[in-house]
């Protein structure tokens, strides 16, 4: 085995070791590490899901989390901050679902509303979109992350590019809209 080889081979090693935070694996990925960002990838495919799935079908949660991906392979260079990469990936996946809904509107088929195994959960699931519909999308934005995604407001702040203040007064007022559209 030649010196590079077994160089190469410590090195991976290592940071196999080494890496036990996302943002350890965002750095390397930052770096052109292919098996770096599957790895962000494979922590953070829950996570993206449980974003999309408040604001879309389903049936194209997937779709868009693979597109949200996408982008973020594209745009990781971009990102001067890999501890805020949660907030980051939570905002590019809500652009990423908020252009598909354009495509194709959240508006409840018949198929979808006639379904025989229909429950109370169906309905609040989709009452609870339509309410989210009715909020400006920045307000709706806040909310998700901190209420669905538990991000915290320095994360929020810097996903959404709002001072700390402003995510809290936002989630405030968002949550009573909510309330009041829900009842």
């Amino acid at each position: 085995m030649n010196s590079t080889a077994m160089s190469d081979s410590q090195e991976v090693g290592e940071r196999g070791e080494a890496a036990s935070t996302l943002i350890t694996w965002v750095r390397w990925a930052q770096e052109g590490d292919v098996k770096a960002f599957e790895e962000v990838v494979r922590r953070t495919t829950g996570f993206a899901r449980k974003t999309a799935f408040p604001l879309l079908r389903p049936h194209q949660v997937d779709d868009a989390v693979q597109e949200a991906f996408l982008t973020v392979y594209q745009k990781l260079h971009h990102l001067q901050k890999p501890e805020a990469f949660q907030g980051w990936l939570a905002r590019i996946v809500i652009h990423v679902c908020y252009a598909m809904r354009k495509k194709a509107p959240l508006i409840a088929d018949s198929q979808e509303v006639s379904m025989p195994d229909s429950t109370a959960g169906l309905a609040m699931r989709l009452d609870l979109r339509a309410a989210l519909d009715q909020l400006k999308e920045d307000d709706r934005n806040v909310l998700i992350m901190r209420s669905f995604l538990k991000l915290s407001y320095e994360e929020i702040a810097y996903a959404t590019r709002l001072p700390v203040g402003t995510v809290r007064s936002k989630l405030h007022y968002s949550r009573k809209r909510l309330k009041a559209l829900m009842t």
